[in-house]
């Protein structure tokens, strides 16, 4: 099954619903025959009406742990965000329910992934994009990951996928959301974290709505925020941001031009329907 057709549909069934906040919601999705999917993929999810009217919509992986088992019992889980617009997305949060069948092709993606692909020294890829003078390995670095909002979803992905390796480098998460209502995972991410002791790290920035006793007052995430909290770039770190065009281009920006390597700095952007 590990050459399995990626871009092949295969029939799924929701398998159970998990509120994440007033408008997010977690699904898993028993795929059988899916091959095993590697944190920070995405899968394109195609539903079809009683009327035979189709649609798809592709979502990051937010729990890939499901399909590193026996190919026949694979499950992945998905983690949505309802637009008030949106086509699917309503369908996903409000009304999907155990049993109801949907179409998975995947999992896709190769780049925004940990742990990350080793590339041949000398491949062409390592022509294009070199390596940092200095920096470790990319499985050996230290991994910073930043989120905002629902772009938190794959990031989760590959904090779930630390916690079954006995030589994961460190990683810190910094995710900003606007209140702490719209925290995902938040009680997850604490116990990882603690059960990591200094090794993962988790960092909320509410930018409209802080907590009773916050050390901070809400606000956005600002440059200074960002390097204050983020790995500096001397540990040659590999830097993962998850969000809108807007968030993503402009963290991607403050990290470059705060001497992070542009090429140890990955970005997936999503949109929504």
């Amino acid at each position: 099954m590990s050459g399995a057709d990626p871009y092949a549909w295969r029939p799924g069934t929701v398998v159970s619903t998990t509120p994440l906040s007033g408008t997010g919601r977690s699904i898993v999705v028993a795929v059988p025959g899916l091959r095993a999917a590697r944190a920070g993929q995405h899968v394109d999810l195609r539903l079809t009406a009683d009327d035979g009217y189709q649609t798809v919509r592709s979502y990051s992986l937010s729990d890939v742990r499901g399909t590193h088992g026996d190919p026949l019992t694979a499950a992945l889980e998905i983690s949505v965000e309802q637009l008030p617009d949106g086509e699917v997305s309503p369908y996903l949060v409000e009304a999907a329910e155990p049993g109801d069948p949907v179409e998975v092709r995947g999992p896709i993606g190769g780049w925004f992934v940990w742990p990350p692909t080793e590339f041949d020294p000398d491949s062409a890829v390592h022509a294009v994009l070199p390596e940092p003078a200095g920096a470790p390995a990319p499985s050996r670095s230290p991994v910073q990951l930043i989120g905002g909002g629902s772009g938190v979803a794959p990031l989760v992905a590959m904090i779930r996928s630390r916690s079954e390796r006995d030589d994961a480098p460190p990683m810190r998460l910094i995710c900003s959301v606007r209140t702490p209502d719209d925290q995902w995972f938040a009680p997850e991410l604490d116990e990882l974290a603690a059960a990591a002791g200094p090794d993962l790290t988790v960092d909320w920035i509410f930018t409209r709505g802080a907590p009773e006793g916050a050390a901070r007052p809400a606000g956005r995430l600002t440059r200074e925020r960002l390097l204050e909290l983020a790995l500096p770039a001397e540990q040659h770190p590999l830097v993962y941001v998850c969000g809108t065009n807007g968030f993503v281009e402009t963290i991607a920006g403050w990290l470059v031009d705060a001497g992070h390597d542009p090429t140890r700095v990955r970005t997936e952007r999503f949109g929504g329907a």
